[in-house]
């Protein structure tokens, strides 16, 4: 009996050493998912831009030139949602501004903002959004702005500009005033003023606006261009 156990196991023994010797291969690593990042798009088109308003006409704002001294006031350079040279009005300012505005806003939920640029003598270069109340003294020893909403106002003589404690989704930036700050002598470049619209954080990259609609005008102080 035992040596017929014996000879079982030395037939297993030999049938084992006679398999071939398989080579085990290194489990083939995962790799790694590269994230796909989409190209930025700006579906938005909503013509905008600065005018000056008089009586009931529009007249589009491109440069503007002057002497100031710290504290003159530079301008007060209306919001309108178009693109065209001079608009005559058929309604007050303040409605003709809502319903044209309105048809954009409902279709896109955009909102106004603005941004500004310039140089200091010292060669820094400044560059700010304004989208709320609270961004118009960001920069106030040089330049100092103020937002007003015309439709939210209609029929009174006379109103103060926007404070943050009052904004809500429902203002509309209808006008932006500009005032020299304390140090208005320290820029030594022409001021680019932007207006835009925007409907998501999207439309920022690296603090400044990259969406198609936008209007850019250029202010010389004192013969800095």
């Amino acid at each position: 009996m035992k040596k017929r156990i014996y000879l079982l196991l030395f037939i297993l023994l030999l049938c084992g050493c006679s398999k071939e010797n398989k080579k085990i291969l290194p489990k083939e690593e995962n790799k790694e998912e590269i994230p796909i990042i989409e190209e930025y798009k700006d579906l938005n088109d909503t013509p905008i831009s600065f005018y000056q308003l008089k009586g009931n006409t529009l007249t589009k704002i491109s440069n503007l030139s002057g002497s100031y001294n710290a504290l003159d006031d530079i301008g007060v350079f209306q919001i309108y949602p178009s693109k065209e040279e001079v608009i005559t009005l058929n309604s007050s300012f303040a409605s003709s501004f809502y319903e044209e505005y309105i048809k954009y806003k409902e279709k896109l939920n955009i909102k106004i903002g603005f941004s500004i640029d310039f140089l200091l003598d010292t060669g820094e270069e400044v560059s700010y959004l304004i989208l709320t109340p609270q961004n118009t003294m960001d920069h106030w020893e040089y330049l100092m702005g103020y937002l007003y909403d015309d439709y939210i106002n209609q029929g009174k003589g006379f109103y103060s500009h926007i404070e943050e404690s009052e904004y809500s989704d429902t203002t509309l930036f209808t006008a932006l005033k500009l005032q020299c700050g304390a140090y208005v002598d320290k820029i030594k470049s022409p001021i680019h003023l932007t207006v835009f619209t925007y409907d998501s954080e999207d439309d920022f990259l690296d603090g400044k606006y990259r969406g198609n609609s936008s209007s850019t005008i250029t202010i010389c102080l004192n013969n800095n261009c």
